[in-house]
């Protein structure tokens, strides 16, 4: 074949005569052709990894059947195109209405003003139970020309199924309507896409308005139950994973009758009515949970604050202090087989109108007082710990503490302060005194008890930490910055502030809730040190995500003053580790009901935040950790190292070939049988540890990204 050589003035006019030609062979007519259709724009539903579904109309025509308007977005608000009918999971419609509309008698509901939730949806669950559950399901739905593709991203629905309310209520186009749409699809790499969208408007002036009965955020569930852990909000087929859905069909009218049943299942007692309410479930679910000896949930449940976060921008944030609510009283305060099995006590008067007697200006406490104003839950809170000052003595025989403990701006005496003997040893109130270098604490656990406890006259009081009774010579001989947290318990009686009784304290008739505190550093000379020298693995904010209100003897508002104690040179009487990231680690193994794993321990994020799991800070000259101990001491593993086998014990994670591996690279680890190598040996085995060369940031997140969990 011969090949041709053009320069470009030759392909410019051989192309013009070639177009000339072609047109001349089509001819013409003179007339365009029609236009063809335009192409979609948007990204197929089968490639995107998140959704987001929102409804810009709503509108009920004159037979009452709701049309529902939406857009569909991926997480950048792309337009996604392809959503069908059966992805739609659940529509749920309803109304603002009076509690007094189902037909509530007023020992429930004394309160005809109250508002609540009324589902345009009910479901007769005979012997006159009824429910709001009977949603609107795309999969099931046999209704044609119903659904719309705008082929734009954008759809439409009207759905087949008349408002059914029992004939309990109306339908009422001039009070508060809204709508509820979940929507759940699988994309091409099988991975299920879930979304929950509301609109909330008003029919009869086509205005749309805020969401109403605004109590908590989805927030407040979520922080514990997280997106894509195991124990996230996601029900009934997973397609419900928000607060705000639940509340559109467990309505405060909820109730049916329930029998519980055995593993076999086989009926166990009688069979009794059941709350379904959301308000119900949640209260009755978390209590239990928190009493039973494998419960999950880590908070009081008697402290309402712990999910009634406050929040100014909801008309009923503050709905837990009514007392206008007699069922809400009954969800925590009632004899079911449930809470009877857990141990939670019933109400002295069960079945009565709670508002009788509790409210805030009756005979009986309030929710408020009761749950939190006239309780240490609320005291707590008002008391703290300052540390002033931190004295070395010239011959190092002792190092003088100043503090001060404060109820609000006002100073608690040491009279104030529980005196009691600690039952293990020591006493009830102390402060707590360590040392940080190299980015650990140098000795093992030591309070500064209530005896030591001077008061001065301006109210401060003065600890005196003396080498004779506490190891502070090995704080002041490696030059450490000194570090000082409390464990101090107030005397109080309903929520106010007492002189201490011992024997009221021993009965039981006098509170003493522990002071959170701030853990302060000083260098030698007494100088104040602003910021932790410690590299801050996790935030106690990351804690408290889900610990709101309660964390074991939690004494502190951030991790050292854990660690002040858990620190690596601890190790338990019977030869445990003690060590703070053994003890985290161990514990987050939660199951739920189902024997689950309620909380994916292997996103890292969760607890540590943007960067707290990387190992790359932890260097060369870092202290070891202790293990565990033997008759002759501690037995201590490499400080990388330890990081890795906090949590992967034997027989998960750790085989002989692992450990050639970390012996290899420079760590220190002992055997499967017996984690770490005995303190006295450490220095002639260890090396310079290699690890975070490969397991480096990215490697960890990705290594525990590929584990289920399960």
């Amino acid at each position: 074949m011969k090949k041709f050589n053009f320069n470009t003035t030759a392909k410019a006019v051989f192309s013009a005569g070639l177009l000339a030609v072609a047109l001349t062979g089509c001819g013409s007519d003179g007339t365009d052709g029609e236009d063809g259709e335009d192409g979609t724009v948007g990204k197929p539903i089968g490639s995107v990894s998140a959704l987001t579904s929102t409804i810009t109309t709503a509108s009920v025509d004159e037979n009452q059947f709701l049309t529902v308007d939406f857009k569909l977005a991926d997480a950048n608000g792309v337009a996604v195109i392809g959503l069908t009918q059966a992805d739609l999971a659940a529509i749920s419609f309803g109304r603002v209405g009076s509690a007094v509309e189902p037909g509530e008698d007023e020992i429930v509901n004394p309160s005809v003003d109250r508002q609540i939730w009324l589902s345009y949806f009910n479901k007769d669950k005979g012997d006159g139970y009824f429910t709001g559950s009977s949603y609107f399901d795309g999969s099931k739905s046999e209704c044609e020309d119903c659904f719309v593709d705008n082929k734009d991203g954008s759809y439409s629905i009207t759905i087949d199924k008349a408002i059914d309310t029992l004939e309990k209520y109306d339908y009422m186009a001039d009070a508060t309507n809204g709508v509820y749409m979940s929507i759940k699809t699988t994309n091409n790499s099988a991975q299920t896409l879930v979304n929950n969208s509301f609109f909330y408007w008003i029919p009869a002036t086509d205005v749309e308005v805020e969401k109403p009965l605004q109590i908590l955020a989805n927030s407040d569930c979520q922080t514990c139950h997280r997106a894509g852990q195991a124990g996230e909000l996601s029900m009934h087929g997973s397609k419900h994973n928000t607060e705000e859905a639940c509340s559109f069909c467990h309505t405060d009218y909820n109730s049916y009758s329930k029998q519980d049943t055995d593993a076999d299942g086989n009926p166990i007692g009688e069979a009794y009515e059941y709350d379904g309410s959301i308000k119900g479930m949640v209260h009755s679910i978390h209590t239990t949970a928190n009493f039973s000896d494998d419960g999950v949930y880590p908070q009081m449940t008697s402290n309402c604050l712990t999910c009634h976060n406050p929040n100014e921008d909801f008309n009923l944030t503050d709905s837990w202090k009514a007392d206008v609510d007699t069922t809400a009283c009954w969800s925590c305060h009632s004899p079911s087989p449930a809470a009877e099995a857990a141990g939670v006590p019933s109400s002295h008067r069960q079945g009565n109108n709670c508002l009788d007697c509790h409210t805030n200006d009756g005979s009986g406490r309030g929710a408020e007082e009761a749950h939190y104003g006239l309780n240490s839950n609320f005291l707590a809170t008002t008391l703290k710990v300052e540390f002033n000052t931190m004295t070395v003595a010239d011959d190092a025989s002792e190092i003088l503490v100043n503090f001060t403990v404060k109820n609000g701006d006002e100073f608690v005496a040491i009279n104030q302060i529980d005196p009691r003997p600690y039952k293990y040893g020591g006493y009830n109130s102390a402060i707590v005194i360590n040392g940080v270098l190299t980015d650990d604490f140098l000795v093992n656990y030591q309070k500064v008890g209530y005896d030591t406890f001077t008061e001065q006259a301006d109210g401060s009081i003065t600890a005196t930490v003396s080498a004779d009774d506490f190891e502070i010579a090995t704080l002041i001989d490696a030059g450490s910055t000194i570090a000082l947290s409390s464990q101090i318990h107030v005397c109080s009686g309903k929520g106010v502030i007492e002189y201490c009784d011992e024997a009221e304290l021993d009965a039981g008739d006098q509170d003493a809730p522990y002071v959170t505190s701030d853990t302060f550093y000083f260098n030698l000379d007494g100088t104040v040190v602003e910021e932790s020298p410690r590299m801050q693995h996790a935030e106690m904010a990351d804690c408290q995500q889900c610990h709101t209100t309660q964390i074991t003897h939690r004494y502190t508002n951030d991790i050292d003053g854990c660690a002040s104690c858990h620190n690596g040179t601890r190790a338990t009487s019977g030869g445990e580790a003690s060590n703070l990231a053994t003890k985290v680690h161990s514990k987050h193994y939660v199951y739920d009901s189902s024997d689950s794993l309620f909380f994916n321990k292997t996103e890292c994020q969760a607890c540590h935040g943007d960067d707290g799991f990387s190992i790359q800070g932890i260097t060369a000259d870092s202290t070891p950790v202790a293990f565990g101990k033997d008759d002759v001491g501690l037995l201590v593993v490499s400080p990388q190292t330890a990081a890795c086998v906090s949590c992967h014990v034997p027989p998960y994670g750790l085989s002989e070939s692992t450990i050639q591996h970390i012996e290899t690279n420079g760590g220190v680890v002992g055997t499967i049988d017996s984690l770490g190598v005995p303190e006295a040996d450490y220095d002639s085995l260890k090396g310079i540890e290699t690890c975070s060369t490969c397991h480096n940031d990215s490697q960890i997140l990705k290594a525990h990204s590929d584990w289920s969990g399960q």
